[in-house]
C-alpha cells in the first residue's frame, strides 16, 4: 500500500536493539586494540635491533659453553670471544697485551716473536692484506716463519689475499691454544704451508654476508647483494681448493647464519685439511679460476665513454 514502510530486516533489528552508543565503544576498543598490536611490534622490532646493535658491539667476552660433536653452533659476536670455565689465555709470540675486549676489536696487528714465529691478532680491515704484506717486508720479520692467529674474522677479500701472500712466502698459520679463529681468519689459516691448531682453539665458519645500496637504473639492493654473495662464496671455495683445503668445508658455512658461528672439531680440521702438519704436494691444489672476458664500453657521438647502467655501486666488499 501506499505510504507504507517495510518492515526492518533481521540485521537492522539487531543493530536498533543494542544500546546506545555501543556501535562507538566498539570501533574505539577496536582501535585502541590495533594500536596496541602496532606499539607491541615496534617494541619488539626495537628489542630485536637493540640486541642485534648489541651483539654487534659487545667487547667484553662471553661466557659459552665448550663445543661437542653434534653441539657445533655458537652465537658470533664480531668483536670479542668466546669464554669458558676451562678456557685460558692463548699465548701470542711476541706479544703480552691483554687477549681479549679492545685488542680483539681493534683492526689486526702483526708483532715479531722468537723462533721464527709472529703473531697477528684483531679485525680483518679492509686494507689489513696491505698491512700485512708491509710487516713481512720489514728487516725484523724476514726470518718469519709461521703466523699465529687470533682474530674474529672480518674483510673477505682482505683474508684471501693474506692466504695468498702467506703461501707465496711459504709461511705456515697456526691458532694456538685457546685461540681465536672466526669467520674469515679460517681463510687466512689455510694459506699456511702448514697448518695447525692448538688444544681448545676455536675455529669457526659462517655465511658471507654483504650490504650494497641501490641507484637509479642499477638492480634491487637485494639482487645486488645475493648475487655478490654468490660470486664471493664460489671465491671462498676456489682459494681453499687452491691452498689444498677441501672446499666441501665451505657448506658448512653456508648452512650457518651470519650471526652464528659452527665450531670445527678437531677431526673435522683434520678432515677438511684445514690442519695440515705437512706441506702439500703439487697434486692437492685445485685448478685456478676461471678468466671471463670484459666488454669495453660503447662510444658516445663526443667520443666520451657511455655509462654502463649495470655497473654496480662501490662497496666495502662482503664481511664473515
Amino acid at each position: 500500500m501506499i505510504g507504507e514502510e517495510t518492515p526492518p530486516g533481521r540485521l537492522e533489528r539487531l543493530v536498533l536493539k543494542l544500546p546506545e552508543g555501543s556501535v562507538l565503544r566498539f570501533v574505539f576498543l577496536a582501535l585502541l586494540g590495533v594500536a596496541g598490536a602496532m606499539v607491541a611490534l615496534d617494541y619488539q622490532n626495537m628489542a630485536e635491533r637493540s640486541t642485534e646493535r648489541e651483539r654487534l658491539s659487545r667487547t667484553e667476552p662471553l661466557p659459552l659453553r665448550r663445543p661437542s660433536p653434534g653441539d657445533q653452533i655458537r652465537p658470533y659476536l664480531p668483536r670479542t670471544i668466546p669464554v669458558g670455565p676451562d678456557r685460558g689465555e692463548p699465548s701470542l709470540p711476541g706479544y703480552d697485551g691483554p687477549v681479549e675486549g679492545e685488542a680483539l676489536a681493534a683492526p689486526m696487528r702483526f708483532f715479531v716473536g722468537s723462533a721464527g714465529e709472529a703473531s697477528a691478532i684483531g679485525r680483518i680491515e679492509i686494507g689489513t692484506a696491505e698491512a700485512l704484506r708491509e710487516f713481512l717486508a720489514l728487516p725484523e720479520a724476514k726470518s718469519v716463519e709461521t703466523l699465529v692467529l687470533h682474530s674474529p674474522g672480518g674483510s673477505v677479500a682482505d683474508a684471501m689475499a693474506m692466504a695468498r701472500d702467506l703461501r707465496s712466502q711459504d709461511i705456515s698459520a697456526r691458532v694456538p691454544a685457546d685461540g681465536y679463529c672466526a669467520s674469515a681468519c679460517p681463510l687466512v689459516l689455510s694459506g699456511g704451508l702448514t697448518r695447525r691448531a692448538g688444544d681448545n682453539s676455536w675455529v669457526g665458519v659462517h655465511q658471507v654476508y654483504a650490504v650494497s645500496g641501490a641507484e637509479p637504473g642499477l638492480p634491487s639492493a637485494v639482487d645486488r647483494s645475493i648475487a655478490e654473495i654468490q660470486a664471493t662464496t664460489a671465491e671462498c671455495q676456489s682459494l681453499l681448493a687452491e691452498m689444498g683445503v677441501d672446499p666441501a668445508l665451505w657448506i658448512k658455512a653456508m648452512q650457518t647464519p651470519s650471526e652464528s658461528l659452527y665450531v670445527l672439531t678437531p677431526e673435522e680440521l683434520v678432515g677438511y685439511r684445514l690442519v695440515r702438519p705437512l706441506p702439500d704436494g703439487p697434486g692437492f691444489v685445485g685448478p685456478p679460476a676461471p678468466t671471463y672476458p670484459t666488454f669495453a664500453r660503447p662510444q658516445t657521438a663526443e667520443g666520451d665513454t657511455a655509462e654502463d647502467p649495470t655497473e654496480t655501486a662501490q662497496t666495502d666488499g662482503p664481511l664473515l
